[in-house]
This record gives structure tokens, sequence and C-alpha cells, in this order.
């Protein structure tokens, strides 16, 4: 008889803990907070905050003609404003560093199912010389990210931070209009953008004015951004369908200074004067250029470290490519970086100094 009792008790606690096990799943399946099987629920807006989680699902998921690629200083872009200008459907597709193999493994991902008619690709120069091989399927990246199949998928069904943290903010931002809409993966909100905030993450020390720093051999990279300006340069004469605006960003005074202080300059520019010529040499290719805008780089007010601005920066970025402006021709290229050497030098010799004082 108590053995009975016993096999009973152990039956119904099995039931007991199956039911919540499947409960749980049935929970995230139902709000499916990194939209793996499907869009936002009716009534509810996607909420897009948690961009390496949420990156594989909606781009399987979600409905959309044109994609907003790039990295952490590309979140910040309004794309409802493209969607508006170009009459498209866009969606943001980012990768922190922005590295070449891994963004195009994203856009290759999405013409799996989706017909892309333009690329607004904002375009950083330092992940031309990044790894050239595609890195977001090892690591600490969950392979059940990347996959269709739902057989992988227990370590997101049946979790306790999904269930007790990712959905419930989940439905706290959709409720609030937090990271919806063409705010997905916004991140300044609470940020502090100003000269103090941006200095913060540059030491400058013991440089003196006019100091010459040798400028270090980069030889033995050049090979590693040809790789990576083909791998754009292939995709783009394989995908001719596609418009492409190419955006370079507007970085501080610090990330040039920087780079002359560690004997980088001269790299910097050799791949300013390997990728513009590369990009221009297609018909279907716009390139707009804002790293010579002074009055943005130039007021540390409009950073908060070396290279993140703020969102009035990118929202300028957005509108001055609709009107036309800060566009790159290619008879224009030579002219641009002789004055981006102008600019660099000038920075590296004065205007850093209006924030770091002249050392003796």
């Amino acid at each position: 008889m108590e053995s009975m009792l016993k096999k009973r008790v152990g039956i119904r606690l099995l039931a007991l803990i199956l039911l919540e096990l499947a409960l749980a799943a049935a929970l995230v399946m139902l709000f499916d907070p990194f939209y793996q099987y499907h869009g936002p629920l009716p009534g509810m807006k996607a909420v897009l905050n948690d961009r390496d989680n949420q990156m594989a699902g909606t781009i399987r998921n979600f409905q959309y003609d044109s994609l907003l690629v790039g990295s952490s200083v590309a979140e910040n872009f309004d794309s409802a404003y493209l969607d508006e200008t170009y009459g498209c459907r866009s969606l943001k597709v980012i990768r922190a560093s922005g590295s070449t193999a891994d963004l195009l493994y994203y856009i290759n991902m999405a013409q799996e199912k989706h017909q892309i008619k333009d690329i607004f690709w904002c375009l950083d120069l330092f992940a031309l010389d990044a790894p050239a091989e595609v890195t977001l399927r090892g690591g600490d990246t969950p392979l059940y990210l990347h996959t269709d199949t739902i057989l992988d998928d227990l370590p997101y069904l049946f979790n306790k931070e999904i269930l007790l943290e990712k959905i419930p903010y989940m439905l706290a931002y959709s409720h609030e209009g937090i990271n919806v809409d063409g705010d997905a993966y916004n991140w300044s909100r609470g940020k502090e953008f100003s000269a103090q905030k941006a200095m913060s993450a540059y030491d400058r020390a013991n440089i003196v004015v006019n100091e010459e720093i040798e400028q270090k051999d980069f030889s033995d990279k050049k090979e590693l951004i040809s790789q990576n300006i083909r791998l754009l340069t292939e995709y783009i004469a394989a995908n001719p369908q596609i418009r492409y605006r190419f955006l370079i960003p507007p970085y501080s005074l610090l990330w040039w200074d920087c780079a002359y202080v560690n004997g980088e300059l001269e790299e910097r520019f050799y791949i300013l004067e390997e990728v513009l010529p590369a990009l221009l040499s297609f018909e279907n290719v716009e390139v707009y250029y804002f790293q010579n805008e002074e009055e943005i780089m130039c007021d540390l007010d409009h950073y908060m470290d070396m290279i993140h601005y703020s969102p009035e920066v990118n929202d300028l970025m957005l509108r001055r490519m609709a009107a036309g402006e800060n566009r790159v021709t290619a008879e224009g290229i030579d002219g641009l970086i002789a004055y981006m050497r102008r600019l660099a030098e000038r920075i590296c010799t004065e205007e850093i100094f209006r924030y770091y004082p002249v050392q003796d």
C-alpha cells in the first residue's frame, strides 16, 4: 500500500514537473522575446533591445525589403526616417565592431527569404582591418540562434532569465514605447554626451606639441584590408539589383589623435585610399562621407567616447544623405583625402590641445 502511494506521488510529481516545463516552453514560444519563431504578437510592438540575441530571429521572421547595416555607431539611426524617405521597409542589422564578414553573414541570411532592394551601410573604417572570417557561430554565441530547427532550442525554451527578465522587460518596453519602431537597439537613453565624458575614454599623456611620432609599418595588414574590401566588392558585384548607400561616420578628433599617437595614422589613410575607389567603381553605389565634418568631430560635446556620438549626429547624417549632401564622387576622392590629411595634422597639432594641456 505504501509502495503504491509512493508511486502515485512520484507520478503526480513528475506530471507536475512536466506540466511546468511545458508551460514555461509555451510562454517562451508565445511571447518569444528573441523572435525565434514569429514577429510581435498582435497589439504589441516589436521590442528590439538585445542586439546579439535578437538579430538572427528578426532577420528570419520580420517583414522588410531593405537593411540598415553597421556597428554600434549605427544603432541610434531612426530607421523610420529611412522608410518614410525612401519608401522602403527597413530592418536594422547590427554587429559589434561592424566586421565585414559578420555583417555579410547576416545580409546573406536576410536574402534567403527576402528580396532586398536597398542597403544603407554605416561603414566603419576600423572594420576593414578586422578578421575577414565569420565569428558569429562560435565562442559565446548560442548556436540555436542561427538555426531554423526547434530541436536545439532547449536553452531558450527552458531558461529562467528568459521567463523572469526578458519577457517582462519586453512587455514593459512595448507598453512604454522603448526600443520600438525606428528606435530599435537605440542605446542613447541615459547616456552622457560631453567633452568630459569623451575625454575620460582617452588618456593623452606626455605628448608635446609638434613632437614627431614614427608611424608603424602596417604592410602585414594590407592583405587583410584587401580581403575585407574584396568581401564588399564581390558581394556588390554579385547583387547588382540592390542599391547601396554607404555612410562613413564622423569619429571624434580623439580617434584621429589616438591613431597618430599610436603610429597608425597612415594605416587609416591607406584604408580610405583603398576602399573609396573600390566602392565607387559600381554604378549602384553611393558613398556619403562625414569624417570631415569639423563642427562635429572637433566638438567633443557630441561624443561619449572616441567614436560614439549622440543621436543628433545620426539624424544629421540621414538628413544630409537624403538631400544628396556629403556625397563623394570618384573624381573627388583625391581632394577629399588631401583635405583629411590636412585636417588630421591640425587635429594632432592644434585642436587636441583645446582639450588636453600642452606638455612642455
